[in-house]
């Protein structure tokens, strides 16, 4: 025997008869009972949505914080390293002072001392000024001078871009042109 169902696809026990009723009983009891399991399924849905939401988001920065620390480590490196090549430089013009002093040759010596001294100072800017401030004072120098920076910046392109070329692991030729291609 086939049985009725109510529109939820489930079927009640008749007490009397000690099996499955055949009558669908649609009662505000059932159609509430019905519905009550569906919003319940789906608040834990949303709810763990939610969560796995939450989970990618937190994963995502603390991804994001990994690789800015990182960004700011290897920069605060690099400008260290920079800043001790620079140094080396200034030292190198004081000794290059010292040796036209006793020369005899003061005028010049005076004006390698003065270098080693700004080329010291760049060196000193660079150890112990954070990036931030770096930027700001490029920025107030590009306000007052943006042909000076234009002009350090067209240089410092040139340069690198010669000690790139320079530095190719052999695929060029004299002309700049790939053998290869």
């Amino acid at each position: 025997m086939t049985m009725p169902q109510n529109p939820s696809g489930r079927t009640f026990p008749d007490p009397e008869l000690g099996q499955e009723s055949d009558t669908t009983l649609l009662t505000e009891e059932s159609e509430v009972g019905d519905q009550a399991p569906d919003k319940d399924a789906g608040r834990t849905t949303r709810s763990q949505m939610r969560e796995v939401k939450e989970q990618v988001v937190d994963q995502t920065r603390t991804s994001i914080r990994q690789a800015r620390d990182r960004a700011v480590d290897s920069l605060s490196e690099s400008r260290r390293r920079a800043a001790d090549q620079i140094g080396s430089l200034a030292t190198a013009f004081h000794r290059t002072s010292e040796h036209l002093r006793s020369e005899q040759q003061t005028s010049v010596a005076g004006l390698a001392d003065s270098l080693a001294r700004r080329v010291d100072g760049v060196s000193a800017y660079l150890r112990d000024t954070e990036m931030g401030t770096m930027v700001d004072d490029l920025e107030s120098l590009a306000r007052r001078k943006p042909a000076a920076v234009l002009g350090v910046g067209l240089v410092l392109g040139i340069f690198g871009a010669r000690f790139l070329k320079s530095s190719g692991r052999g695929g060029t030729e004299a002309g700049g042109f790939n053998a290869r291609a």
